[in-house]
């Protein structure tokens, strides 16, 4: 089967075969693994297949006793590339901070009279997911007039209402309220997320519909919202008029407390917004505002032209918040502690977020895999091409971030050990390659993952880090230095205005892209690192680019708050798991020392040896491993055994180390441009 039907779904048997067997035997059983052989098969292999067909004899399919199924197809309209007359005018009150409750208007030309069906949200452009719920909508009434309109939910799909609009009918009015999401809707700061706010028609695009929206927010908070909003007669805010597609697009912000910084280097204009929950001040050291500075002009060195007339940074800070951020053409929001300004050699592992953001404005949103693009959010999507949108991305946040000096160079030569620790380190290759962890969104999103190696979740965000520099170093080595990633986006990703609409490319436009920049067989390359198993060697391009990856008995700095973030010790690369502080496992390496001793997560340890545990017991008992066997005694199901790990050597952290026997070109990529 080809790559191409591989990326998007169909199922390869992991067979192998010198040549193709005849069709007739295609659909035979096959109780283990067989192998063609060119020139025919043996006579003890043709007498088992031919019993094989004798057995299995197609069957007349009969009808059984029994029920039979009688569910409804859906009856949701598809989305046409066609006209929608008029506006639609959203109204959302953001005051009920108490209840945390928005009260949402929403009044729909009506295009004819009879059926209608009105849609909310189901896929999030930013979680590449189905990740919202139609069960933050409540108190759905919808009118014609003063009429109250009867409404039925898809029996197949719940974020689907049917309605039958009476002749004559110019507009329906839904109202109903939206439960906020935790820190959306507070005394201190409030979001409009439009992509859970809206109820829309099926059948048309997103970017066909128009919608005006008006916002009351509490008298006592700013508005800090990237589009301008104008003071509508009754006081309410107005946001004119857009496409749905671009609404979604469009985030809005009001809040007691917050800074504005400009960060416009020449002619992109481009603005930070920090927000903070309480009446905290906030500061934003110069030396931070200047690599952020810097930040913008290495990326617009990159990128080329900007696909934005302006682009703010939004950014959320807070103890109670996770670190995150969702990107926009126009705008990102990033969610970040409350001392990651002023407490900057604390934050190592979130230095690169803001890079990472900022070119997700081209890579992503002016540019986007052609299966990921949707004309509406309820229309599923395809994360074949995730490598790229995130993994690429992610690459650039790791350059970027080095070339402006928001990291070091040894720092980022220290986050790129942890990548190559990290994915070299997935077992989880050997049943399940790169081009099936893209489909984590569609079936994993925010499900719990124990056997985090094992079962594999979004490695294509570390993981397209080291294919990235596989690339690099291919296109260095064969352009005898001269040509590189760089060459390959300013290339990629040219032609981008403000109002250009988003371009999709596919696979083999990305192939194709490559081989303009420097001619090396890119379809066949990269398909082999997506579909690879175990065979994969994914620390290629750091060694071809002159460092490789190597442990030490103490860890690096970013490995010490890769450690606090996780909430205690990993020793994922000697005993095979992560402990807490209070000794609680939090994850096992599959097939590791900790796995084969019986060890699993979530086991609470409560000995080391003789001793109490302690994680200074713990690493003492590694260290001490030459000599002294490891025994752990741990607590599972109300149950309390001794454990006993086969592991002798040292305490293991990875770092990176020069490979002699190949050029510098990793530092020369980090370098400022």
């Amino acid at each position: 089967m080809s790559a191409s039907a591989y990326r998007h779904g169909a199922f390869v048997p992991n067979v192998r075969m010198n040549a193709q067997p005849h069709a007739e035997h295609r659909s035979l059983p096959v109780t283990r693994r067989m192998y063609w052989r060119r020139g025919g098969l043996t006579a003890t292999s043709w007498a088992r297949l031919i019993s094989l067909a004798l057995f299995w004899q197609p069957v007349a399919a009969e009808a059984s006793e029994g029920p039979v199924q009688r569910l409804p197809a859906a009856g949701v309209p598809s989305p046409i590339d066609r006209t929608f007359a008029g506006t639609i005018a959203l109204s959302v009150d953001a005051t009920d901070v108490a209840h945390k409750l928005y009260m949402v208007e929403v009044v729909i030309p009506v295009q004819a009279a009879g059926a209608m069906t009105l849609l909310y949200p189901r896929w999030e452009a930013a979680s590449h997911g189905p990740s919202l719920s139609v069960a933050k909508l409540t108190g759905l009434t919808v009118f014609a007039g003063k009429r109250r309109l009867a409404w039925r939910r898809d029996p197949v799909d719940p974020h689907a209402f049917h309605l039958d609009v009476p002749s004559t009918t110019a507009s329906v009015t839904a109202r109903y309220q939206i439960v906020a999401a935790p820190g959306d809707l507070t005394r201190d700061l409030i979001l409009l997320p439009w992509q859970q706010l809206i109820l829309y028609p099926a059948g048309w695009y997103a970017r066909n519909i128009a919608v005006a929206a008006t916002i009351t927010l509490p008298d006592d908070l700013t508005n800090l919202a990237p589009s301008p909003l104008a003071r509508g007669a009754d006081g309410r805010l107005v946001l004119s008029a857009r496409s749905l597609e671009t609404l979604l697009d469009s985030p809005v912000y009001a809040a007691r407390s917050a800074l504005r910084v400009s960060l416009a280097t020449g002619d992109m204009p481009v603005t930070l917004t920090a927000l903070v929950t309480g009446a905290s001040p906030l500061l934003v050291p110069p030396e931070r505002t200047a690599a952020l500075r810097r930040m913008v002009s290495q990326t617009r060195w990159v990128f080329g032209a900007a696909p934005f007339a302006r682009y703010d940074f939004i950014a959320r800070l807070g103890d109670d918040l996770s670190t995150g951020g969702t990107e926009h053409r126009t705008a990102s929001e990033i969610t970040l502690p409350s001392g990651y300004f002023d407490d900057w050699s604390h934050q190592l592992l979130d230095h690169d977020i803001f890079p990472h953001e900022f070119v997700h404005a081209w890579n992503g949103l002016y540019r986007t895999p052609a299966d990921l693009w949707a004309p509406t959010p309820n229309v599923p999507q395809s994360g074949s091409l995730l490598w790229v949108y995130e993994g690429q991305t992610e690459f650039w946040g790791r350059v970027l971030a080095a070339r402006a000096g928001l990291r070091t160079t040894q720092e980022t030569l220290d986050r790129l050990a942890l990548d190559a620790a990290e994915v070299s380190h997935r077992p989880g290759r050997a049943w399940r390659p790169l081009a099936d962890d893209v489909t984590y969104p569609t079936f994993m999103l925010r499900q719990p993952v124990p056997w985090r190696d094992w079962q594999r979740r979004r490695d294509y965000y570390d993981e397209g880090v080291l294919l990235w520099l596989a690339v690099e170093a291919r296109l260095r080595e064969r352009s005898g230095g001269r040509s590189g990633l760089d060459d390959f986006a300013r290339a990629f990703f040219a032609g981008a205005t403000p109002g250009a609409p988003t371009r999709t490319y596919t696979f083999e436009a990305l192939c194709a892209a490559l081989e303009a920049v420097v001619p090396a067989g890119w379809a066949g390359f990269l398909t082999k690192w997506l579909e690879a198993h175990d065979d994969l060697d994914t620390l290629v391009g750091l060694r071809t680019l002159g460092w490789d990856l190597a442990y030490a008995d103490a860890p690096t700095e970013m490995f010490r708050q890769h450690e606090t973030e996780l909430g205690g010790v990993d020793l994922s690369y000697s005993l095979g798991m992560v402990v807490t502080a209070e000794g609680r496992v939090g994850a096992v390496s599959w097939q590791g020392a900790a796995f084969t001793a019986g060890l699993a997560p979530q086991v609470k340890i409560v000995a080391v040896g003789a001793e109490p545990f302690t994680t200074e017991r713990l690493l003492d008992a590694v260290r001490m491993s030459n000599t002294l066997p490891i025994t752990l005694t741990a607590e599972q199901d109300g149950r309390r055994a001794e454990y006993h790990l086969h592991y002798r050597g040292p305490l293991r952290y990875p770092r990176l180390a020069r490979a002699a026997d190949h050029p510098d070109r990793l530092t020369q990529l980090l370098a400022p441009q």
